[in-house]
């Protein structure tokens, strides 16, 4: 299986505030391989919102643990500032 390029973080509006005012999340980053994967994550966790992120090939490994049946979840060694909203239940939904 190849790394992906995206992933799909799923947090809370509360972290989701932090990430946004200092421009970072903290590492390790974990996240899905498809949007569907991460929805799916977000209602067994109540999390809200998801962020994408650009994986780089050399920092994403995958996790041996929480798949399920809409994707694979990966992990980025290393704190991410490039990543953008795709979906929040507060604004979205």
């Amino acid at each position: 299986m190849s790394r992906p390029t995206k992933i799909y973080h799923c947090t809370t509006p509360k972290k989701a505030r932090l990430y946004r005012h200092t421009g970072h999340i903290i590492a390790p980053v974990r996240g899905f391989d498809t949007l569907q994967a991460a929805l799916a994550w977000c209602i067994k966790t109540q999390r809200s919102v998801i962020y994408e992120i650009n994986a780089p090939e050399s920092n994403t490994h995958k996790l041996p643990d929480h798949h399920n049946a809409y994707g694979s979840a990966w992990w980025i060694d290393g704190h991410v500032s490039d990543f953008r909203c795709v979906f929040s239940a507060e604004v979205d939904a």
